[in-house]
């Protein structure tokens, strides 16, 4: 298989807006037909393409996104959130953050502000988050498999606010809501009058990858309202895995 060929097919398929038939990727890189349809045989037996609903069109597969993210340094990925990070930051006026499950903890890899800091923002540092009560933690925890997150999540539940959860039972059903509502929410339960939502990152079956929030002032946040801020977080989070695995592509070029 020509490497470089097939490098372009792969790109052509992510940065797509739609899935691409063989003859629309053949157009789009300027190679023959035939060629094309050879490659793309070997990209389906390698799990790195697969058909989509339709079986005439293409698309990359969730494995193959996820071993792309996985395999980049932090810098890439941070360069293939950027746009998201910012576009949130600006729409509520906020911090935005992406945070990683990093072996046994979850850290804040990367904080975008937004350009209008006139009305002040609240910056939520980096590193290792608590497990238990943020909701960049809670984005990420919830959707593991039960026995790994109760393993990173411990048992030692620090209160750091009056309104932090420290019952395991209630800690549970945080994080069941969180999988039925898409999203995680940690309302004053590190800082007083400080809130932040989060929402997961998911790479189709292969699981959660990282999570992407905002942090802000909870008066603002509440004015907002967190369904709103929830579910604008929750589409995008799904947008940005494919935004930052065209980028990943960019590097490859």
């Amino acid at each position: 298989m020509s490497v470089n060929r097939a490098l372009s097919i792969v790109r052509a398929v992510a940065k797509a807006e739609a899935p691409l038939t063989p003859t629309e990727i053949a157009e789009r890189i300027g190679v023959p037909r035939a060629s094309v349809y050879r490659l793309i045989k070997s990209l389906e037996e390698e799990n790195v393409l697969r058909r989509s609903a339709d079986r005439a069109t293409l698309e990359v597969t969730s494995a193959f996104l996820r071993t792309m993210i996985a395999g980049a340094s932090t810098n890439q990925i941070i360069a293939g959130f950027q746009e998201t990070l910012s576009c949130t930051a600006n729409t509520w006026g906020s911090a935005s953050f992406l945070a990683r499950l990093d072996g046994t903890s979850v850290e804040v890899v990367h904080t975008v502000a937004p350009c209008n800091t006139k009305a002040g923002f609240v910056h939520p540092g980096s590193g290792v988050r608590p497990a238990h009560a943020c909701s960049a933690s809670r984005a990420i925890l919830a959707f593991l498999p039960k026995a790994k997150a109760a393993a990173i999540i411990g048992d030692d539940f620090e209160a750091f606010t009056d309104r932090t959860l420290v019952d395991r039972d209630a800690i549970d059903h945080e994080l069941a809501l969180t999988r039925e509502r898409g999203y995680a929410i940690c309302d004053e339960e590190i800082d007083p009058g400080i809130s932040s939502i989060a929402a997961p990152v998911i790479v189709g079956r292969a699981g959660v990858v990282y999570s992407l929030g905002i942090v802000s002032f909870s008066k603002r946040i509440h004015e907002h309202g967190i369904p709103t801020i929830g579910e604008y977080l929750h589409a995008k989070a799904k947008a940005a895995v494919l935004n930052a695995s065209q980028n990943l592509f960019e590097f490859a070029a």
